[in-house]
């Protein structure tokens, strides 16, 4: 019997958009899998199967990617939710803080739709969908 359950990745799960844009897939009937950065100190998400992947490190994509592959067997939408923000004048912020946010909101996006576009040409389908901040259009005190 072919499995026609739709296969849900949603990054950055732990709170907020990603942790409701990961319960409402669930509410579709969806099998969906929420990416964390740290397993041992997530909050369990009923109906969700949590996976530890940080969007900042190659190997850690790879293999979170590879673990959904390996239990699901395909995935259907990929969500790139994870993301972190920055807040002050840029005389009052680091390069290194500016950095660890390019680390995450963008090449994090880059390396997880990387990891999964190959799966999806194999499957001939799939979506991905990007999410931002308002905080990127609008500026912040």
């Amino acid at each position: 019997m072919h499995n026609t359950t739709t296969v849900v990745v949603v990054t950055g799960v732990s709170s907020g958009i990603g942790r409701a844009t990961a319960q409402a897939f669930v509410a579709r009937g969806c099998q969906v899998f929420g990416s964390v950065r740290d397993l041992d100190h997530a909050v369990p998400l009923p109906g969700v199967e949590l996976f530890e992947m940080d969007v900042r490190q190659d190997a850690s994509v790879r293999r979170g990617i590879q673990f959904v592959i390996d239990r699901a067997a395909r995935i259907d939408v990929l969500v790139n939710n994870a993301g972190v923000n920055l807040v002050g004048s840029v005389e009052e912020t680091t390069v290194k803080e500016a950095a660890a946010l390019f680390e995450t909101n963008l090449f994090g996006l880059m390396r997880t739709t990387q990891a999964v576009l190959p799966h999806m040409r194999a499957q001939r389908a799939g979506r991905i969908v990007n999410l931002s901040s308002v905080l990127g259009f609008l500026p912040a005190p």
